[in-house]
């Protein structure tokens, strides 16, 4: 098996979480190309995510040995029907161990390759910040750029910003206010968007289930851009205060166009907005803003658009009102709620 360094370091970031897009792009194709290539990272990926990340100290070099005795040094069958019976703490260590060879090989690389040491060491570093649902939190990063994100929402960042860019990556919605540095520019990944600016404020939504990432600005200028190869349409569109772009999944970037840039951020304050977004749509940024759990709405319901603003409004109200618009009834225990 033949796996130069960039397939190195696009499995280790793959394995721990932390690939973009262009990273997942390579490792498609590389699966593609031979059936082992994906068992190598199914195998390695299994063990990682097996047990759940814990703090712990552990002898690295003892534990490797006691691993290769248990398993027979047996590299392509270290996950089998044998692993539920090992100890968790064994196959979390063995996950780390196993990442770190990786490392180790694209480490000893940079010794010799002076130009690329910052870029892997920025490797190391990345962080991801989560929001649970009902809740929302403000996260700065190194550079003094300020983040407000959505509930159930992620991104992932670097500890500190090297090199030419700085780059994150969402998923769910944020607000962010980017500190101006025109010899950086600040990038953010979100689905199939890359959304890049110089030093702004601006609004991106993009949670996986939905079916394009939104874009609107508040002040400054972004350029927006689809990462999709099969996109017919690899232009950016420009966008300034108060315009609006989405980017839909496997597609490029919609024209710009006018909006109202506080209906996008009405989030950030409590409230929702809905401007003739489908029913479907509609129940979950309710279960995402308020922690609850919807049942009950009929099918024939979930693709009727919607149009509301709720600022500072309760759940019940929320509720109450949605239900009317929609001609049906709720009734809510606790946070379960069902429409009937």
């Amino acid at each position: 098996m033949n796996i130069d360094r960039k397939h190195w370091i696009a499995i280790q970031r793959y394995v721990t979480g932390n690939a973009g897009p262009e990273e997942r792009r390579l490792l498609k194709k590389w699966i593609d190309e031979d059936p082992e290539n994906k068992k190598l990272i199914q195998e390695i990926q299994e063990i990682w995510n097996l047990t759940p990340p814990e703090n712990f100290e552990v002898d690295a070099q003892q534990a490797w040995e006691e691993f290769q005795y248990r398993y027979g040094k047996q590299k392509a069958k270290i996950v089998s029907r044998k692993v539920s019976k090992a100890p968790l703490y064994m196959l979390r260590t063995a996950a780390v161990i196993l990442v770190s060879v990786f490392a180790g090989v694209f480490m000893q690389y940079t010794l010799t390759n002076s130009d690329d040491t910052e870029k892997i060491s920025d490797f190391y570093v990345m962080q991801t910040f989560e929001t649970e649902r009902g809740e929302k939190a403000r996260v700065t990063f190194s550079d003094g750029t300020k983040v407000t994100l959505n509930s159930a929402s992620s991104i992932r960042f670097p500890q500190e910003f090297h090199g030419p860019k700085r780059e994150v990556y969402l998923e769910g919605e944020a607000y962010f206010e980017v500190a101006h540095d025109e010899d950086h520019p600040f990038i953010v990944y979100a689905q199939d968007a890359e959304v890049e600016v110089l030093g702004t404020e601006f609004n991106v939504r993009g949670w996986n289930e939905d079916s394009a990432v939104e874009v609107a600005v508040r002040q400054g200028k972004v350029a927006v851009g689809s990462l999709a190869e099969q996109s017919s349409d690899l232009s950016q569109v420009i966008l300034t205060k108060g315009l609006y772009t989405s980017v839909k999944k496997g597609a490029g970037p919609s024209p710009a166009q006018s909006t109202n840039v506080t209906n996008h951020l009405r989030w950030t304050l409590g409230g929702l907005h809905f401007e003739n977004a489908p029913f479907r749509q509609v129940i979950r940024d309710i279960e995402r803003r308020f922690n609850v759990n919807i049942e009950g709405a009929n099918a024939d319901l979930m693709e009727i658009p919607y149009t509301g603003t709720f600022q500072y409004a309760e759940l019940d109200e929320v509720l109450a009102v949605v239900a009317m618009a929609m001609e049906i009834e709720f009734k809510r225990s606790g946070s379960e709620v069902r429409f009937y």
